[in-house]
């Protein structure tokens, strides 16, 4: 039986690709796990580390999830369905503490 063009539709719709940045997020967590395994290889061997590496190695990380965070920030606010304007009732239990 031949498959029809409705349903080769219907399969290619569940078959969607991963977000890219879900996929840099991943690579990156692992290539921040591989990276610790391989320096405290190296420190267990030589006794040191290259303190100049990891600190760029770390600062490149951090600025990659970073970066991607504030796109999906701005990504929300641009849709409207940021959290932080939706949860904007006041701290009632601080003015009862005071008072």
């Amino acid at each position: 039986m031949k498959p029809t063009a409705s349903s080769e539709k219907k399969a290619t719709e569940k078959r969607t690709a991963p977000r890219f940045s879900k996929v840099v997020i991943a690579l990156v967590l692992i290539s921040v796990v591989t990276f610790t395994v391989a320096m405290t290889v190296i420190f267990c061997i030589t006794g040191g580390t290259p303190d100049t590496l990891i600190t760029a190695f770390f600062t490149f990380a951090g600025g990659e999830a970073g970066v991607l965070g504030l796109l999906k920030w701005a990504e929300r606010k641009k849709k409207g369905t940021d959290d932080d304007s939706a949860n904007s009732e006041p701290d009632t239990d601080a003015d009862e503490a005071v008072g």
